[in-house]
C-alpha cells in the first residue's frame, strides 16, 4: 500500500514538494502494479483529499471532510477489491480528464 493524494493529479503550487513526492508515489506505484501483476501481487494506492487534520496549520482544514467519514470509505472499497482508494474530490481527480485537471489546477489557485 502506497499513499499517494489528489495533489498527484493536480499541484497545489504552495506545497510543489509535497505535490511532487505524491506525483512520484503515484507513478512508482502504477509501474509496481504492473510489474507485480504476474506474480499476483496486489499494490494498493490510497489517494486521500484534503481532509479535516491539522496538516498545514491549526484551522486550515476545517471545512473540509472527516478523518473518520475517509476511512470508513477506505475500508469499504478494500472490500469491494478496489486497488485505487479515493474519496471525495480525490476520486474526481482519478476520473478526471486533462481539460478538468486543468480546471482544478486554476481552481486550486485563484
Amino acid at each position: 500500500m502506497n499513499v499517494t493524494s489528489g495533489l498527484a493529479f493536480s499541484p497545489f503550487a504552495k506545497v510543489p514538494v509535497y505535490s511532487a513526492t505524491k506525483a512520484f508515489f503515484r507513478s512508482f506505484t502504477l509501474s509496481l502494479r504492473h510489474i507485480l501483476k504476474a506474480k499476483n501481487i496486489e499494490v494498493i494506492e490510497i489517494i486521500p483529499p484534503a481532509l479535516n487534520t491539522d496538516l498545514g496549520g491549526v484551522g486550515l482544514h476545517d471545512i473540509h471532510p472527516s478523518v473518520a467519514d475517509f476511512i470508513v470509505s477506505i475500508f469499504e472499497q478494500l472490500k469491494n477489491g478496489k486497488n485505487e482508494l479515493t474519496f471525495g474530490t480525490s476520486e474526481t481527480r482519478v476520473n478526471a480528464s486533462v481539460p478538468e485537471l486543468k480546471a482544478s489546477f486554476e481552481a486550486l489557485h485563484s
